[in-house]
């Protein structure tokens, strides 16, 4: 299976020996072993770009290299859908795989509003010629939910803002949890790729509905990488990740630490080598832990993901709580910001919290209460742990 970002790439190499220095265009039967190969080309950039094959040329280095500015792929994406689309018809399929790319491109850029509208133009074209229900409408269905998770994370931009409401958040993903059983009994042979994407998808979006289809299918998903590639397998310990993962999102947490559990109890996380599985079952369990107030078995894990993954400065949270608002005989205000300074102990803990800021002192204790149970990655340095001084952080209050 591939990400979001790498399956275009792979998109780009197949095409590669479609489009370039080709006289027709087959896209059915691209070569992308051959692909690969020939997208391996040093692009003249005091050239002027005036011919579809210089332009996919273009593209296609920039892709390979991932040495390219987003805002200047988004221009070469546009110019070979421009020229893709003189070449090969507004109506060919090869004009929406480039028009696909150019949404991507624009994603990529930053341009939601530009990605969204022409992503709507590939999927209603694969609607129309494929069916709702087929591969093609599949992945772009994949690339619309992404386009929406990433705007509204990067500028709050809903669905419907971005002119695609009828893929709001719900109504995308009950689509794609339709779309995939249909696939799966179309191909079965394709069951873990499909199950897979759909999966990791629903848990990225935060996919929290109480019914029960997110979770039958990450436990289909998983014994799928069983049958079919063994428990050895690092997308096997992948899956048996992603099923802790949704019982955690629906709440149900001693099912969540069965699974996180497991993944620890594997031969592959015995060894001192860096896995993220490994890394997301500890800071789920320090979740678990926390939450229960054994902190003996959450500073464990705190611990041990500091040992196996390098200090960041930057990091985020292991485990937080929600700030709690004053009573209403104390304040009445919807929103505070409280800017405080602490230490993270050496088990992972706040320690010597100070406040250093406040738009409303009413909200301080609260602040500080709230911050107290939070759990962090210790440091880990030359083989001990050490106390990290001075660290600054917002706590936002904002009633709904």
């Amino acid at each position: 299976m591939t990400s979001f970002s790498q399956r275009h790439k792979v998109l780009a190499a197949a095409l590669a020996t479609v489009f370039i220095g080709s006289g027709h265009a087959n896209a059915k039967h691209a070569n992308a072993k051959q692909a690969n190969t020939k997208a391996e080309v040093e692009v003249d950039e005091s050239v002027p770009i005036t011919t579809f094959s210089q332009a996919y040329k273009a593209y296609t280095s920039s892709i390979k290299s991932g040495k390219y500015s987003p805002n200047d792929l988004a221009q070469v994406a546009k110019l070979t859908y421009q020229l893709g689309r003189a070449k090969f018809g507004p109506r060919h399929q090869n004009t929406f795989m480039l028009q696909q790319n150019l949404a991507n491109a624009y994603l990529e850029a930053g341009e939601y509003k530009l990605s969204a509208a022409n992503y709507e133009s590939v999927i209603d074209y694969h609607e129309e010629t494929q069916g709702d229900e087929s591969q093609a409408y599949y992945f772009a269905l994949l690339d619309i939910i992404s386009l929406i998770y990433s705007a509204n994370k990067a500028k709050k931009l809903s669905a419907r803002e971005l002119g695609i409401s009828q893929f709001s958040r719900k109504k995308a993903i009950v689509k794609l949890f339709k779309v995939t059983d249909e696939l799966v009994v179309k191909m079965p042979e394709n069951s873990l790729m499909f199950r897979g994407h759909t999966v990791k998808t629903a848990v990225i979006n935060q996919w929290t509905e109480k019914d029960n289809r997110l979770l039958n299918m990450a436990k289909k998903y998983n014994l799928d990488a069983k049958k079919n590639l063994g428990q050895d397998s690092s997308i096997y310990i992948e899956s048996l990740a992603y099923v802790g993962k949704v019982y955690f999102g629906m709440q149900k947490y001693k099912d969540a630490r069965c699974f996180f559990e497991q993944i620890l109890a594997l031969p592959q996380a015995q060894n001192n080598e860096i896995n993220p599985i490994e890394i997301i079952a500890h800071a789920h369990l320090v979740s678990l832990y926390a939450r229960k107030k054994e902190t003996k078995n959450a500073i464990f894990h705190s611990q041990t993901i500091a040992k196996i993954k390098p200090w960041d400065p930057k990091q985020t949270p292991l485990y937080t709580v929600p700030a709690t608002f004053p009573p209403a005989n104390i304040s009445r205000a919807n929103k505070a910001s409280v800017i405080l300074t602490c230490d993270i102990s050496m088990q992972g803990q706040p320690i010597n919290i100070r406040i250093t800021g406040s738009t409303d002192a009413d909200f301080d204790k609260f602040a500080l209460k709230c911050l107290r149970q939070w759990y962090f990655v210790p440091k880990f340095i030359h083989g001990a742990f050490a106390v990290v001084a001075d660290v600054n952080l917002t706590i936002d209050f904002l009633r709904e």
